[in-house]
């Protein structure tokens, strides 16, 4: 009869349990090492069978996977709760004769507890366990093949039912449980120095991993925040700037303004009339050329396209830098987001880098104001697209003059 009885559930641990066989066969031979109860004769109890198999061997090898403990039949119900499981009926058989049984930890599971187990099977709670690896397999199975050694010498082929012992044969069999009991010990010490020496190692590397990320996920904020805090800089600076130039282009732009008009107040100022006295010369019409030269240098020095593009003001004062800008939403026949502003004069201005076409979707934070050249409602409308906008209820103009109104 075996030596070794390795017991386990074939839907949990058939892989481990079969190269768990094949390893101790190498060591015990292949008759020591007993693993399947499959050779029952017909018509006997299997409940016997079983029983007479588990006497038969020096110890028994539970083999206990993540399933183990939780495994259920197909109505549902756990199978260790079932007393005629064969796991259960192999377990509590080797108990019940005091034969040594080791739990073999595999899968990374871990020692059921008194009270998940049925009543027959709550002293293999406190067995000490061994636990098999795939990374230490090899390790693993020649510590498990020391510590079986003297368990298989000494209970090899003992019968179900001793006969008493005495003497010398029986201090024997002291010395030979006690040898047992000690190497038990010393292995269960060993596991215990193992998995404590590896968890405080495992710990000891994810706190500095954890360290680490910590470290990182400062300096990527540190370096989050200067970053904004540049373009926050930068973006200052640029509407700063945009503001200082559209400030000087729309002084440049009402200077020449002013300058038109007065050229245009001169040229047509009608001439005196004739004096009467004999002796007073008649005064000779004023020309276009006696303009003030500072008029005349503005003239001269203004873009003939933004002279003709821009309607005319009565205003010597630049409009964009006093003008309060808004951001509306308007339907069809004009559907979209505008920026625009309302004039002294009451009528609206859109947002326009030419002077003819509105912008359109454009957020008032894109506007380049340097570039601004608005498109005012009434005549300049009129001038560039041949209405003022006010024909249409529904045009932007309309729509804009009436939401701005008090």
């Amino acid at each position: 009869m075996s030596a070794i009885f390795i017991s386990y559930r074939r839907d949990d641990t058939e892989g481990q349990a079969g190269r768990l066989f094949d390893e101790l066969s190498q060591h015990f031979g292949h008759d020591a090492v007993f693993m399947d109860v499959a050779a029952i004769e017909p018509g006997r109890d299997f409940r016997q069978a079983i029983d007479e198999h588990v006497a038969s061997c020096g110890v028994l090898l539970a083999v206990i996977g993540k399933g183990w403990l939780t495994a259920r039949d197909t109505a549902g119900a756990r199978r260790l709760d079932d007393p005629l499981d064969f796991v259960r009926l192999e377990t509590a058989s080797a108990l019940k004769r005091d034969i040594p049984v080791v739990p073999v930890l595999v899968q990374g599971a871990h020692m059921p507890r008194a009270e998940d187990l049925p009543g027959d099977l709550q002293a293999l709670a406190y067995r000490n366990a061994v636990e098999l690896t795939h990374a230490r397999w090899d390790s693993d199975v020649e510590v498990l093949v020391k510590a079986l050694r003297s368990l298989v010498n000494g209970r090899a082929n003992v019968p179900a039912v001793q006969p008493a012992v005495g003497g010398r044969t029986g201090r024997r069999w002291g010395m030979g449980l006690a040898l047992a009991a000690a190497l038990g010990l010393a292995y269960g010490a060993y596991t215990w120095h193992r998995h404590t020496t590896d968890a405080a190692a495992q710990a000891a590397a994810q706190l500095e991993q954890a360290r680490r990320s910590a470290a990182l996920a400062e300096e990527a904020r540190r370096q989050a925040e200067a970053d904004r805090a540049n373009l926050e800089k930068l973006a200052a600076a640029q509407r700063a700037k945009s503001q200082a130039d559209a400030e000087a282009r729309w002084k440049a732009e009402a200077e020449r303004a002013a300058a038109q008009r007065a050229l245009a107040q001169a040229a047509s100022k009608p001439a005196p009339p004739a004096a009467t006295a004999p002796s007073v010369a008649q005064p000779v019409a004023p020309k276009p050329s006696a303009a003030p030269k500072a008029v005349e240098a503005v003239i001269s020095a203004a873009p003939p396209a933004a002279t003709s593009a821009r309607p005319t003001s009565t205003s010597t004062q630049p409009v964009a830098p006093r003008l309060r800008w808004r951001a509306g939403h308007f339907p069809p026949p004009n559907a979209g987001d505008l920026v625009y502003a309302l004039l002294a004069s009451g009528d609206p201005a859109c947002a326009s880098y030419d002077g003819r076409s509105c912008l359109w979707g454009t957020a008032e934070k894109d506007i380049e104001f340097a570039r601004l050249r608005p498109l005012a409602c009434g005549s300049a409308h009129k001038a560039v697209h041949g209405s003022t906008g006010y024909e249409d209820p529904r045009h932007w103009c309309n729509l804009a003059r009436k939401a701005a109104a008090p």
